[in-house]
């Protein structure tokens, strides 16, 4: 997905969004033909604003009036798509992605999105396609996370050279895209390629400094290649970035592992 949500939540949001519909459903009320308006950017701008202060109740409202209204275009369909992830419906995304290609075959945020849907479905060569389809888009933005999350399917494949490919012309399109550095130097250490797993976690490391992974990370490295000190340190910091979440049950784990067998 292209549409991260994160954790704020403005009240300007909702007074902004709510005289949006107001305008809208003013307009459509008085416009008998759908087809004599369109949706404006201020109100589709105010619907992504709501998505990512999770005011998903809201977006459901506007996108239903602009259902209503028939001028859904690729935009809104892709937003009900991933809305409809997000309620747990991967059936619904599927035929909204769909339906967004439909209007626009080189979407290439759609394309990803379904990828990551039909990977999560194990339809792997389905996801492989899609994957595809994003990569060679010409209007695609950020051909560097399908690439990324082709590199994912291929490690679940098994195909480690494959996924190191994939990861490799993800950091060649965005040097400072951190996901592939991470999961490039997770797919080294498992290689057992030490050194190159360590350089990836650095330059992981340096993007996103206070990731709990990349210090749970950087732990294992260090204990594969026997600085037990190091090792230690870097777990403790984990626990200290996330104390109590998964990263740090994760640096504990590795942490006990280590005590029962010295």
């Amino acid at each position: 997905m292209s549409i991260n949500p994160q954790r704020y939540r403005l009240p300007i949001t909702l007074i902004l969004l709510l005289s949006s519909l107001i305008i809208f459903c003013a307009c459509s009320q008085s416009t008998p033909k759908p087809d004599d308006h369109k949706l404006s950017d201020k109100f589709y701008q105010n619907l992504l604003i709501a998505f990512n202060g999770r005011d998903y109740r809201l977006v459901r409202s506007g996108l239903d009036k602009i259902n209503e209204a028939g001028i859904a275009d690729k935009r809104t369909i892709y937003l009900g798509a991933l809305l409809a992830l997000i309620e747990s419906q991967p059936d619904t995304a599927v035929a909204r992605l769909q339906d967004a290609l439909a209007l626009d075959p080189e979407f290439g945020d759609a394309h990803n999105t379904l990828g990551t849907v039909y990977m999560r479905q194990k339809k792997y060569a389905e996801a492989k396609s899609e994957f595809l389809l994003a990569c060679n888009s010409p209007t695609y933005q950020t051909p560097e996370k399908a690439y990324h999350n082709m590199g994912n399917l291929y490690v679940i494949l098994g195909e480690n050279r494959q996924a190191q490919s994939c990861y490799l012309k993800a950091i060649k399109i965005n040097p400072g895209y951190f996901p592939s550095h991470y999961e490039l130097s997770r797919l080294y250490l498992q290689m057992h390629q030490l050194d190159q797993a360590a350089n990836e976690s650095e330059k992981a490391r340096q993007i996103n400094p206070d990731h709990p992974g990349v210090w749970l990370q950087i732990g294992k490295i260090e204990l594969a290649k026997g600085d037990h000190e190091r090792a230690n340190k870097a777990f403790a910091k984990v626990i200290k970035l996330q104390p109590g979440g998964d990263f740090a049950n994760l640096a504990n784990q590795e942490i006990k592992k280590f005590n029962n067998t010295n």
